[in-house]
């Protein structure tokens, strides 16, 4: 059996994983939200509620966790693209909360987690959904474009510290521009605040944007089958 912990499950492509993984067999999913997926969807899987802009309410692994012999995987999934704006005009409230969210959180949790497995002698891949943003900069997505790309930093470490270890994994995966919630919060910007708002709002009316369903089994059929 295959534990998968999961984030940013009551959207998006965080959703659309959640709802694929539970289909899978020998896969157990904890789900992390602020949010569950709801009862109507039918999904099997542990609810696991934090939002991550309150981290000393991380969760603890051993406390609601079991089984995993055949090793643990940790997808990265919940983000945001907020504050969208000019470096200079953004409030340090935005900034911070962009931090936690795509970069703190998510860094003391895979620190927990990666200590988890070392004690209990499993092996953890961890899937990291990441973005062009991480590796190229974008004017009006100073927060995102550092939050993303300093997280990546942060596994690239853990993934040479797992070349001499042999028991971690990290995968980046950069899954498109997809048709979300965070592209329609890009769409409702300004041009003042983000030049390349035609661009995104063509990618829309001209239908460029990816199905998070389709991508979502994309990513199951290419690192789970």
């Amino acid at each position: 059996m295959k534990n998968v912990i999961l984030t940013g499950i009551s959207r998006g492509l965080g959703r659309c994983l959640l709802f694929w993984l539970s289909k899978q067999k020998d896969v157990h999913v904890y789900g992390v939200g602020r949010n569950s997926f709801g009862e109507k969807e039918k999904v099997s899987y542990t609810f696991i509620p934090w939002d991550l802009l309150e981290p000393e309410n991380a969760p603890c692994i051993e406390g609601v966790v079991t089984g995993g012999d055949d090793g643990w995987i940790f997808i990265n999934n919940a983000g945001t693209i907020a504050p969208i704006g000019e470096i200079g005009g953004l409030s340090n409230q935005q900034l911070q909360e962009a931090v936690q969210i795509n970069f703190a959180s998510p860094m003391l949790f895979c620190n927990h987690l990666v200590g988890f497995c070392r004690r209990n002698k499993k092996n953890l891949k961890i899937i990291n959904i990441s973005s062009g943003a991480a590796n190229h900069p974008i004017a009006g997505w100073g927060a995102y474009c550092s939050t993303k790309a300093a997280f990546k930093m942060f596994l690239d470490v853990l993934a040479e510290q797992g070349k001499v270890s042999g028991d971690i994994e990290v995968i980046h995966v950069d899954p498109g521009v997809m048709d979300t919630g965070m592209q329609e919060q890009i769409r409702s910007s300004t041009a003042n605040a983000f030049p390349r708002i035609a661009e995104f709002c063509a990618y829309k009316q001209d239908g460029k944007l990816r199905n998070p369903d389709e991508v979502a089994q994309e990513i199951i059929r290419k690192y789970f089958l």
